[in-house]
């Protein structure tokens, strides 16, 4: 009778066991899925009617068109991320940030997220009240000089002052290199990097520091011979993985935000733009599907709308598109994509699986 009744036993629990996993809400997952708040950010912005992007004026990046309306690469990273949660690209308010002021309104709600080319570092991420998204844009730390009369460059030899934004990678990286006596320059600090420019341009420095796709569409800008300048590498440069911002308080709005850039990573690797979405969303590969039709289960349980790829994409276009209006071969700055391509191209663009 033992035996029996342990058997009977087993059997009842495993019917039991089966009856509760196969009911679909009573999974672990899923009700934490369901029970999980609304993203505060979300709802802000469905009430206000924009998203709110901070960003840094610099040229391709950022600025204002004879319109005097904020256009650039970072520009329309917040309008393909507008068009994604309100379905409206245009629906966004640009605020303009200097590093030291980003953090804090991040922190404080004063935007939603900014784009204001900062680096993602261990520091940053481990001290302050902030999440990064996925790098957009990935740079490298560059020097820009004056040529000497006779041809050199003044950072070859002897002393030079070296004009660098304060408290950026690049300033830290060249403060490393001097303490070190790697080379024998000065720095000269400035607030921000305009101040750091300008004092470049007024020769009050030899060279200055800071990344390199800065740099070159910085130098374009100005009126000078082409030959009176040098942009290259510092002895020891720094890696540059430009990411978006949001508050550590709210990790769905950190979920919309990623997941945007990833669609736009994956757009560019799978050939998706915005003239030919509407017809791979019928004829593309299941991936490409499941992209374009945003995965509205999915996209449901982090605030996003039902087609919030497909509109970003369509709106705004993929990356690539969007990387060569602004500052690739369709822009005045004519930069190489170089890292910037999908990782399928030899560049470091990864979407994660969109499943």
């Amino acid at each position: 009778m033992r035996p029996h009744r342990f058997v009977t036993a087993l059997g009842l629990l495993a019917a039991l066991w089966a009856a509760q996993w196969a009911t679909p809400w009573a999974t672990p997952w899923a009700g934490r899925a369901q029970a999980a708040d609304p993203s505060p950010t979300l709802a802000e912005i469905e009430r206000r009617g924009v998203v709110r992007c901070g960003v840094s004026y610099n040229p391709g990046f950022a600025a204002n068109d004879g319109a005097g309306r904020p256009v650039g690469f970072m520009v329309d990273l917040c309008r393909a991320l507008a068009a994604a949660v309100l379905g409206k690209a245009d629906a966004v308010e640009i605020r303009r940030l200097s590093k030291p002021q980003e953090f804090a309104a991040v922190a404080a709600g004063e935007v939603d997220v900014s784009f204001a080319q900062t680096s993602w570092t261990l520091t940053r991420d481990a001290t302050l009240p902030i999440d990064f998204g996925p790098p957009v844009f990935h740079d490298e730390q560059g020097i820009a000089a004056w040529r000497a009369p006779d041809g050199h460059s003044p950072l070859d030899g002897g002393t030079a002052t070296v004009c660098v934004p304060a408290a950026t990678t690049s300033h830290w990286a060249l403060e490393d290199l001097v303490a070190r006596g790697g080379k024998p320059w000065t720095l000269r600090s400035f607030a921000t990097w305009p101040d750091a420019l300008q004092a470049f341009i007024g020769r009050e420095c030899a060279a200055l520091s800071a990344d390199m796709a800065l740099l070159a569409a910085a130098l374009r800008t100005l009126d000078a011979p082409p030959d009176s300048l040098i942009l290259a590498r510092p002895p020891v440069p720094s890696r540059e993985p430009i990411a978006p911002l949001t508050s550590n308080l709210d990790r769905q709005w950190l979920a919309v935000v990623r997941w945007t850039m990833f669609a736009l990573f994956l757009a560019d690797d799978a050939g998706v733009t915005g003239e030919n979405a509407g017809f791979l969303r019928i004829t593309g590969n299941s991936e490409v599907q499941r992209l374009l039709d945003g995965m509205p289960e999915a996209a449901r349980r982090i605030g996003l709308r039902p087609d919030w790829a497909y509109q970003a994409i369509v709106q705004v276009g993929n990356y690539g598109e969007i990387f060569e209006r602004n500052l690739g071969a369709r822009s005045p700055f004519r930069l190489e994509r170089g890292p910037n391509r999908p990782w399928t191209q030899g560049g470091l663009l990864y979407a994660p699986v969109f499943q």
